[in-house]
């Protein structure tokens, strides 16, 4: 009859066991809903004021005459439409080129 720490060793042993099956899979969800748009953050209202259009920020205190997406630091580019941006907040999700957030530094 096995002692309750042998049981017990099994029983993890187990779980680790399935759990570096289930590994490989984690990234599936994520992927299969395809990419992320920074507009769907800034319904949530804490992405750095981000706006698809820059003509809806131009009343903001940090807004600059010319800014957008397309021509700031983090644009990583994409089609005429939507791209990558590389600030913190909005990596693996797709901002809008003539967008705009409170993030903005020229320069790209």
């Amino acid at each position: 009859m096995p002692d309750k720490f042998e049981t017990a060793r099994r029983a993890f042993l187990r779980k680790i066991a399935a759990f570096g099956a289930a590994v490989p899979f984690a990234g599936i969800g994520l992927t299969a809903a395809g990419p992320a748009f920074a507009q769907d953050q800034a319904e949530d209202g804490h992405a750095l004021d981000y706006v698809n259009d820059f003509n809806d920020a131009t009343d903001h205190a940090r807004y600059r005459e010319g800014s957008q997406c397309s021509n700031c630091v983090f644009w990583q580019g994409g089609d005429s439409e939507w791209g990558g941006c590389q600030h913190p907040q909005f990596r693996d999700v797709q901002v809008n080129a003539n967008g705009w957030c409170s993030a903005y530094a020229p320069g790209g």
